[in-house]
């Protein structure tokens, strides 16, 4: 039976799917796996690199769609175990893609990059320590897709998902004086008041190579965290309206979090009751002084602990 399975939505949902598809080809072979932007995250995984492909490519539907027998398109989201804060994004994947409950020979996501990729990221991380003059360098990725720029002066993510700007600002002040910082972020959201960190221009698939030439990675829900945990690079994320069991992986990761309670956002089930908790949970990222320095404290402490 010819299967083709289709993933959109952010880079993080391709990245987090990967483990399942590798699972799912141990017992299949007939099937294909069109991704919506994000092909590329899966090359040179050996498993999945000739069956991954883009639907935006000319052909596309002719070549892998008029002949499948089957047509699935996982949504994590709508999974009740994950909505139920019970599975992790990639065993809501497993679920979907597996039909399983058993998530227990669930592997971890996996991103290969190149030579070249890697001498490009060891040679811009020279670049880093000679201008910046620390020993140890971080990757800082403080806001997701939902960022907006509402105008020239502010920056905002109505769903909270982000580091908020100012808590980003403080911490990186911060860690400045003890590590070397680059900053992942879209050129729209650099922050003329951030002096603290280079700035390259890369595509996720040179984010990667800059993630695995870094000593440690610090990041919101979003997909530079995936990155990492697939890296295998230690770090913390720093989490506002979402759940780490969902989002994020806390058996890996240093998670930060407020202290406050936080209503889930219905995902691609509710637009109004989406747009409700977005509401209820704006406090999750205003982090007070006080709790930015035990942030700071916190991963310095992690740094120090898990990086020689």
């Amino acid at each position: 039976m010819k299967t083709v399975f289709m993933i959109d939505g952010g880079a993080g949902r391709a990245i987090a799917s990967i483990p399942a598809f590798i699972k799912y080809n141990k017992t299949n072979s007939d099937f294909r796996i069109l991704v919506n932007g994000w092909d590329t995250l899966y090359w040179g995984i050996p498993e999945l690199q000739d069956k991954v492909f883009n639907p935006d490519q000319k052909g596309a539907f002719e070549q892998f769609l008029l002949d499948a027998d089957r047509v699935i398109s996982p949504e994590p989201y709508r999974v009740p175990g994950y909505f139920k804060q019970e599975k992790s994004l990639a065993e809501a994947f497993d679920y979907l893609i597996n039909e399983t409950d058993d998530h227990s020979d669930l592997g971890v996501p996996i991103i290969r990059t190149n030579r070249n990729e890697e001498l490009q990221a060891a040679n811009f991380m020279q670049q880093v320590k000679q201008q910046q003059q620390k020993q140890k360098t971080v990757v800082i990725q403080p806001f997701g897709r939902s960022m907006e720029k509402p105008n020239e002066n502010a920056l905002l993510d109505q769903s909270s998902r982000s580091i908020n700007p100012d808590t980003y600002l403080k911490l990186v002040k911060k860690l400045s004086t003890k590590y070397n910082l680059v900053l992942f972020a879209e050129k729209n959201f650099w922050m003329e008041q951030d002096t603290y960190t280079m700035k390259p221009e890369a595509d996720l698939r040179m984010w990667s190579a800059f993630i695995d030439a870094a000593d440690y990675f610090i990041g919101c829900d979003s997909v530079g965290q995936h990155m990492a945990r697939a890296l295998n690079k230690p770090g913390t994320v720093v989490l506002g309206s979402t759940f780490a069991i969902n989002t994020t992986y806390p058996n890996y990761f240093n998670i930060i979090e407020r202290d406050t309670p936080k209503v889930y956002s219905p995902i691609r089930i509710s637009g109004l009751e989406g747009h409700l908790a977005d509401r209820m949970n704006e406090s999750t990222v205003e982090f007070t002084d006080e709790e930015i320095n035990k942030m700071y404290e916190s991963i310095v402490k992690d740094i120090e602990k898990k990086v020689k």
